[in-house]
C-alpha cells in the first residue's frame, strides 16, 4: 500500500516530459545490478550493462568519488552506506504518512474538516497524505499535488524550520507570486511572518492561496528536532472562521506533537495557548517552554 502511494505521487509529479539523460540511466542501472551482485568487479558488470569496459570503469570511478560505491581490498565494488541513507529518507517519508494517518483521522473526525500532511519538495509543499472532510462543500487537495511555500499554512510552517541562512536564500531566490489580494509578496514581511510562526508554534493562511479558504498548520519534528513535515486543517472561511481557528490551535499542536514523538521527537508536557503563543507546560506552574 505504502509503496503504491509513493509510486502514485511520482506519477502525478511527472507533469512535463524531457529527454532522458542516458548517462544517468546507465549509472542507476549499474547501481541496481551491483545491488543484486555485490561485491562485483567492473568486468562482471560490463556484460550486464552492454557497455564498453572504459564506460563502466568511468561510471564506477564517478560513483566512488561521489561516495555511492566502495572498493574493497580485492578490487571489488559494493554499494556504500550513502545509498542506505538516501533510501532511508524515502522510508522515513513513507513511515511518516503511515504514522500520521490515525492522528489525522481523529482530528478530522472531531472537527469535520480536511486534515493535510505535507513536506518540502523542490521549494514547494508536497501533499503526502490527507483525510477529507465529510462536508458536501470540501477542498480538493490530492496527494501528490504541490503548492507554494509562501502563501500556505503548511509552507510557512516548513519555512519556519529552516535556518536563518536558508530562509534568506529562499527569499532571495523565490518570486513571491500573488495568488489573491492577501498573498504576501514582500520578502521582508514574509520573513517577519516566518519568524512569528517560530515564536507562536503554528501558522495561518488567511485566503492567501485561494479566496474563501482558511488554513492553520503546525510542525512535525524528528529525533533531531528538525521540522520534517507539517500538518494542517483547511476549510472554507464560512466554516473555518478566525474564531474557530483560535480554538483549533491547541488540538492541532497536540496532534503534531503526538506524531512528532512517533518520529523520535523528545518533548513532553501539557499544551497551552497563552496570548497567541503555544507553549508546553513542563515543570512548575509558571514554567513553560515555547513549542517553536
Amino acid at each position: 500500500m505504502a509503496v503504491l502511494k509513493v509510486r502514485s505521487i511520482v506519477q502525478i509529479m511527472k507533469q512535463k516530459s524531457y529527454p532522458l539523460a542516458t548517462t544517468v540511466q546507465k549509472a542507476f542501472r549499474l547501481l541496481e545490478i551491483l545491488g543484486d551482485k555485490q561485491p562485483a568487479r567492473p568486468s562482471e558488470i560490463v556484460k550486464k550493462l552492454a557497455l564498453s569496459r572504459s564506460n563502466v570503469y568511468r561510471l564506477f570511478s564517478t560513483l566512488q568519488e561521489m561516495g555511492y560505491v566502495e572498493k574493497d581490498i580485492d578490487l571489488k565494488y559494493n554499494l556504500s552506506f550513502k545509498i542506505f541513507i538516501l533510501g532511508n529518507t524515502v522510508l522515513r517519508r513513507n513511515l511518516l504518512a503511515e504514522v500520521a494517518r490515525p492522528y489525522m483521522a481523529r482530528l478530522a473526525e472531531i472537527y469535520k474538516e480536511n486534515v493535510n500532511l505535507g513536506v518540502m519538495y523542490e521549494q514547494k509543499v508536497l501533499y503526502i497524505e490527507k483525510i477529507e472532510s465529510q462536508h458536501y462543500l470540501k477542498l480538493d487537495q490530492p496527494i501528490g499535488r504541490t503548492d507554494p511555500l509562501h502563501c500556505t499554512a503548511l509552507g510557512k510552517t516548513l519555512l519556519s524550520g529552516l535556518t536563518d541562512q536558508e530562509i534568506e536564500a529562499f527569499l532571495r531566490s523565490t518570486k513571491l507570486v500573488p495568488y489573491t489580494k492577501k498573498t504576501i509578496t514582500d520578502p521582508e514581511v514574509l520573513d517577519g511572518v516566518i519568524r512569528n510562526v517560530r515564536r507562536k508554534g503554528y501558522s495561518l493562511d488567511l485566503e492567501e492561496l485561494s479566496e474563501g479558504i482558511h488554513c492553520i498548520g503546525a510542525p512535525i519534528r524528528d529525533l533531531t528536532k528538525k521540522v520534517i513535515a507539517a500538518i494542517s486543517i483547511s476549510a472554507p472561511t464560512i466554516r473555518l472562521t478566525k474564531g474557530k481557528m483560535k480554538k483549533l490551535i491547541v488540538p492541532l499542536i497536540e496532534t503534531s506533537l503526538e506524531i512528532s514523538k512517533k518520529m523520535g521527537y523528545m518533548e513532553s508536557g501539557e499544551i497551552k495557548e497563552m496570548n497567541g503563543v503555544v507553549r508546553i507546560h513542563q515543570r512548575g506552574p509558571n514554567e513553560w517552554k515555547k513549542v517553536s
